[in-house]
């Protein structure tokens, strides 16, 4: 195991070499391969595309988003966004088609994930199918092989507070008679998703981006060991926040965790630190999910959440 010195620590950088035969467009979706029969679908193409869903007809995006007003209330606006798309062939026809995640929100807390077929009509997609997800439904993966999409979700399990999903599921869809049929749900093994709280303690959690429901806020950290995070044993916590530093105690309750304001410096770092927002964002955490190197602090703040990256473990000196 790879221990670090709170005080000095140093993250190596690790370039990843891809190859051209496994390039990938926004969100990690592969890109189409194309056929002599026809011409494949780009992003651009599935941004600005018309779409059909039962509770807003027939719309078409601009720039992957699309809002209509239906109220006088500040908030009664219809909202669409593309949030994921793959691409790979789903009808047999040679050609690659897409699979597309689109988002709908309409004022409320609830936000809807649609899965859409896109038929390739030679660089024209036409849709084929739609099915509503769910509310609030996180797709972690999605892909096309062999004629089937693959999906995995989380969503909110029996015993997970409302803001806290951490219910993962796989699920396969592929089209019948131009209508979407689902073959495959079943759960995620827990363990290797969530861990437990061994898995989180001891560990200098660097913060990678803050996301948020619709993708309107999402940012990412430009160098993630400027802000870190350490939850001791002990239910103590060290936090290096840009120029600052701030520590203090954290519960935990199965999945909830509550990190308390604790004594910080509030030094002024240098112009476009993230120092406040991050302090901030902590003591607001509601709860977390673990996965593989990944660690995430879902807020107070609806929809948003704050992901960390794994960087080494405490050496024992620090843990005390």
């Amino acid at each position: 195991m790879k221990f670090c010195k709170v005080q000095t620590i140093v993250f190596p950088i690790m370039l990843a070499l891809i190859t051209a035969c496994s390039t990938t467009s926004r969100n990690g979706a592969d890109k189409p391969s194309r056929s002599s029969a026809g011409q494949a679908l780009t992003e651009n193409v599935l941004n600005n595309a018309t779409y059909q869903i039962d509770e807003l007809g027939t719309f078409q995006l601009d720039n992957g988003k699309f809002e209509r007003r239906y109220g006088e209330g500040s908030t009664q606006i219809d909202k669409v966004s593309l949030e994921k798309f793959t691409f790979g062939d789903l009808d047999g026809d040679g050609l690659s088609d897409a699979a597309v995640i689109l988002t709908r929100q309409s004022g409320g807390s609830a936000t809807f994930r649609y899965l859409v077929a896109m038929h390739n009509a030679g660089s024209t997609p036409r849709q084929q199918a739609s099915v509503l997800l769910g509310d609030r439904v996180q797709i972690s993966a999605l892909s096309i092989a062999a004629g089937q999409v693959d999906l995995e979700t989380v969503t909110t399990g029996p015993s997970d507070p409302a803001c806290c999903p951490s219910h993962r599921l796989k699920q396969a869809y592929s089209l019948r008679d131009g209508k979407w049929a689902q073959s495959v749900d079943k759960p995620v093994n827990s363990d290797a998703v969530t861990g437990s709280n061994a898995n989180i303690t001891g560990i200098v959690w660097k913060w990678e981006r803050f996301e948020d429901t619709l993708d309107v806020h999402n940012f990412v950290i430009d160098d993630p060991n400027q802000y870190t995070l350490i939850l001791l044993p002990d239910g103590s916590y060290q936090v290096k926040a840009d120029c600052n530093r701030m520590q203090g105690r954290y519960t935990l309750a199965g999945k909830q965790i509550k990190i308390a304001p604790g004594a910080a410096t509030l030094a002024e770092c240098a112009p476009g630190s993230r120092y406040a927002e991050f302090l901030r964002y902590l003591t607001e955490a509601l709860g977390f999910v673990v996965h593989e190197n990944k660690f995430r602090l879902n807020l107070m703040r609806e929809g948003g959440s704050l992901v960390f990256e794994h960087g080494c473990a405490v050496s024992e000196s620090h843990r005390h």
